[in-house]
């Protein structure tokens, strides 16, 4: 007997409206090429585009492998999707869901062609066991039980409505989830963790709960670029904190061969290590805070090709020698650096602050955050501090009760 399956899609997306003729059999690769897009981005899985990465390997393992490109060509060429190319040896090609979806609510939708049911079963037990067997250390798998007490409350619906229409289709899938106790956790290859509750928005995030108590939060300020600051310090010990309950074999980060910083440097480590980075940004370029971030990741810390950007050039002016390191980390791949610094963020957060608190308070991560009872929220905060005299650094926190 088949194992059931469902696809989650946007209410309005139909098959039949982009694939004619003989390729209508091929409805339930769509419905599984576009379930995969949403999944992803919904999960924030994505690259700095907003683009998800498939494989294609895995989209001829799944799909019925003579018809995957007309699939594609046909879900693109009617609307649905928009693709990114693909960098051979690199990047995988890059899918985004149609504006007109966005606004949409989530459906699940049953999966009925026997043979990709059968291959995706086969695919998601190949991927599961070759990212426990590669990536998952002992405190992935004490995090993974410990999301299990994730609960969100009837709010989240009314909220849900009241967000903007381009973000009510992937954060009803995110909601969705939780209410179906499909608690999905994996690690990437930068040992990233995606849980139930990534991607969910702030707003949201008011609804959960953990063994039925509000949460609360602690963050790196000015995450990305205080964790360059800490990798350019050189401060970091190759086997981590000399701490009895810290997982020893978690790897630790280094940067490649790189020039040298100069006087800027020091500037650069105490607004980003302080918390105020992106203030001095916003001053110098009259930029609000979200076009800040977004500039300082997609044009700074991972830029491809040539465009002007007044966060690059303000960037470059005040901190030429750190801009010059991630040029030389970048010079063959524009995501080498993003690359590092979550691998970075992960071995700090997953490897050296959560097995500290596992067993002691209730906690699920966030990339640079960790949520735990609000109560709990004060102790969650002082290992973080613990972590960083530990590594003769000094980090900005932000503690709040969501």
């Amino acid at each position: 007997m088949s194992t059931r399956y469902e696809f989650t899609l946007p209410r309005s997306f139909q098959p039949a409206e982009f694939l004619g003729g003989r390729l209508l059999t091929r409805a339930d690769d769509a419905r599984w090429l576009v379930s995969q897009i949403v999944r992803k981005i919904a999960s924030r899985d994505t690259d700095p585009w907003g683009c998800a990465r498939l494989h294609s390997d895995v989209l001829g393992r799944v799909m019925h492998k003579n018809t995957v490109s007309a699939v594609v060509e046909a879900l693109e060429a009617g609307g649905a999707i928009e693709t990114a190319p693909y960098y051979a040896g690199v990047k995988a090609k890059g899918y985004r869901l149609a504006k007109r979806y966005l606004g949409d609510r989530s459906v699940q939708v049953p999966a009925t062609d026997p043979r990709l049911i059968a291959r995706i079963e086969a695919e998601r037990e190949r991927r599961h066991a070759d990212e426990q067997r590669t990536r998952w250390l002992p405190v992935h798998y004490a995090l993974d039980r410990e999301q299990q007490a994730v609960t969100i409350t009837q709010d989240a619906d009314a909220i849900l409505d009241g967000l903007p229409d381009h973000s009510r289709l992937c954060q009803h899938v995110l909601v969705s989830r939780i209410q179906r106790r499909e608690l999905p956790f994996s690690v990437s290859s930068t040992g990233r963790v995606f849980n139930s509750i990534t991607g969910l928005k702030r707003e949201l995030r008011q609804a959960l709960r953990l063994d039925g108590e509000h949460l609360g939060s602690v963050d790196l300020v000015c995450a990305q670029p205080a964790l360059l600051s800490m990798l350019l310090l050189a401060k970091t010990h190759p086997n981590g904190p000399k701490h009895r309950e810290t997982y020893k074999h978690y790897p630790g980060p280094c940067l490649p061969a790189c020039p040298e910083t100069g006087p800027d440097f020091s500037a650069f480590a105490s607004l980003a290590c302080g918390g105020s980075l992106y203030d001095r940004l916003m001053a110098d370029t009259g930029l609000d805070r979200t076009s800040v971030k977004l500039g300082l990741l997609r044009d700074v810390l991972a830029k491809r090709g040539k465009y002007p950007s007044v966060v690059e050039t303000t960037f470059r002016r005040e901190f030429p020698s750190v801009y010059r390191v991630i040029r030389a980390v970048n010079r063959q791949d524009h995501g080498e650096l993003i690359r590092l610094l979550q691998h970075t963020e992960s071995w700090l957060v997953i490897g050296l602050v959560a097995p500290r608190l596992l067993g002691r308070v209730r906690i699920t991560t966030l990339h640079d955050a960790i949520f735990s009872q609000r109560q709990s929220i004060a102790r969650v905060a002082d290992c973080f501090r613990d972590v960083f005299r530990e590594l003769g650094v000094s980090m900005a926190l932000k503690c709040e009760e969501n």
